[in-house]
């Protein structure tokens, strides 16, 4: 396995594919491969390493959906209750009409439509007055950054609230959103900012020292460089996305969708951990039970085939926050039914698998990236291996 893994890894960084990459294979709680490849800043010249900190961006969603449903074990959350009963905002939502008006909503935004992505709200675009304001609005977070009131997290919420619907809650799925809204409800029903709370609930106990929403000065010099493909090769690129800031400095806004940034060492521990079961080296995390609850398919067959076009998820269905593998055949993977996980936007994956107590991750910096080819290849070597 080692020596297949390293000539892909090898490979694909020949090819141009990134500029460097970092990859681990953990099973039965413990690390069985690891490799830094290439360079984390190629133009100030920094290896990448094992301590690399990476912005993560959508995989601060599965880390959100572990804190939902720690809510959900402790009794203070239900995913079947509407979201009004805690945030009052949204209890008044509206959808768009065909011909660019609003109507009251008539189905009611319920947990669960925000962690399976179905409740209406999308990210920025301009396919439609949802997607536009949506677009408007995030782009009035970027120009509050350089005042003395940023919108923090729960100022968003009640923003999003604002914004129409592009459908019934429950109706269509739709990437967006929702697990941004879901980090306003964890401090609602908490009553602590989000970091604190993934701080005490996850990272500490897990031992993910560096994983947090910013990178503190005393760790920039282990800071990722990010890259976009232009003109058939890799620039730097120094862009802010989804309404973050530079995350080098503390944000008022703590994204639950994409924020987070991290090693890959730390967010290891906990892909070990939902192999495990909920637990990583006698620390419980989450019940089976939970885990269990996370990776059940919600949204899946015809409905999830029509709203979704993605390669990434053929085969897979959509659970909570994470996709979940339903036929390997259709998916091209040797992985086992029941297999979970999800990717970021600049290219760091990561997959779990309770059966095989199996967690694999492969994490870049190259924008739009997605789930890769080296990805998606990386995870049928290991299945094979098995």
């Amino acid at each position: 396995m080692k020596q297949k893994l390293d000539a892909l890894l090898e490979r694909d960084l020949a090819k141009g594919d990134y500029v460097g990459a970092n990859a681990a294979v953990w099973h039965k709680g413990e690390p069985i491969y690891r490799r830094s490849i290439g360079l984390a800043d190629r133009e100030a010249g920094t290896d990448m390493a094992p301590g690399t900190i990476f912005r993560v961006y959508s995989l601060t969603k599965p880390v959100t959906a572990v804190a939902v449903m720690q809510l959900v074990e402790a009794g203070l959350l239900h995913t079947d209750t509407p979201v009004g009963w805690y945030m009052p905002e949204y209890n008044a939502l509206r959808v768009i009409d065909a011909d660019g008006g609003t109507h009251p909503a008539h189905e009611t935004l319920l947990v669960r439509h925000l962690l399976n992505m179905t409740s209406g709200f999308p990210y920025p675009g301009d396919q439609d007055r949802s997607q536009r304001e949506t677009a408007s609005f995030y782009g009035d977070m970027t120009a509050s950054w350089s005042t003395d009131a940023p919108i923090g997290t729960r100022e968003y919420c009640r923003r999003m609230a604002e914004i129409p619907l592009r459908f019934e809650p429950g109706s269509h799925w739709d990437y967006g959103t929702s697990a941004d809204i879901l980090g306003g409800l964890i401090e609602v029903v908490s009553g602590m900012p989000l970091d604190r709370y993934l701080r005490t609930h996850i990272f500490d106990p897990l031992g993910m020292d560096d994983t947090g929403f910013f990178v503190p000065p005393e760790k920039i010099r282990r800071f990722a460089a990010s890259y976009i493909p232009s003109g058939g090769t890799l620039v730097r690129d120094d862009q802010c996305y989804l309404g973050l800031n530079d995350q080098r400095s503390q944000p008022a806004f703590l994204s639950g969708g994409a924020g987070l940034v991290s090693t890959i060492e730390d967010y290891g521990k906990f892909a070990a951990m939902l192999a495990g079961g909920g637990v990583y080296k006698g620390t419980r995390i989450l019940s089976r039970r939970a885990i269990d609850a996370i990776r059940t398919p919600q949204v899946f067959g015809e409905g999830f085939s029509r709203d979704q076009d993605w390669d990434s998820l053929h085969g897979y269905a959509y659970g909570s926050l994470v996709r979940v593998l339903t036929d390997p055949a259709a998916a091209g993977t040797l992985a086992t039914p029941g297999e979970f996980g999800w990717d970021g936007m600049t290219g760091c994956y990561f997959c779990a698998d309770p059966s095989e107590e199996l967690a694999i991750l492969f994490w870049i910096q190259r924008a739009y990236a997605g789930t890769s080819m080296t990805a998606k290849l990386m995870r049928n070597i290991v299945y094979g291996a098995l």
